[in-house]
């Protein structure tokens, strides 16, 4: 497994969307857009049918901050009134999990699940998809760097 540099730039982690790592991953391909979608529970469905779960961490987590500014374009915190509009339609916002070993063992046994996490703490459970890097969704892979450094 490749491994990823721990950060696009001083402050940032990069973030890897991810997958269980037995999907056939030429059937989940998304854009951005789509990822969108997936988090603001408008697109529910992967192409082949089933449910798509798509995973958080906690609202205070620094990557769940980056991701929802970055993915969804507002904070958590601001996303509130969003969830509870749509309380009454039976619509949940995503799970949520504390951590990042969290969203591994979420994705990798749940079916149709989606989730992020610093790009460094892939693991064979998971297949990353999209990378978001200097502040943007990226689908293609970046180059390998030692995350320790």
């Amino acid at each position: 497994m490749a491994s990823f540099n721990a950060f696009a730039n001083e402050r940032q982690p990069v973030i890897a969307v991810v997958v269980d790592g037995k999907e056939n991953v030429a059937e989940l391909k998304f854009t951005s857009n789509e990822l969108r979608l997936f988090y603001w529970r408008k697109q529910l469905f992967w192409p082949m049918g089933r449910r798509i779960k798509p995973v958080n961490l906690t609202a205070e987590h620094s990557l769940r901050l980056q991701f929802s500014q970055i993915v969804l374009g507002s904070t958590p915190k601001k996303q509130i009134d969003y969830w509870n509009g749509l309380y009454f339609d039976g619509i949940s916002p995503p799970y949520s999990v504390n951590s990042e070993e969290a969203v591994l063992r979420y994705v990798s046994q749940t079916d149709g699940a989606i989730g992020y996490l610093n790009a460094c703490k892939i693991d064979h459970r998971v297949k990353p998809l999209a990378w978001i890097i200097n502040n943007q969704i990226s689908m293609s892979e970046p180059a390998t760097n030692n995350c320790d450094k």
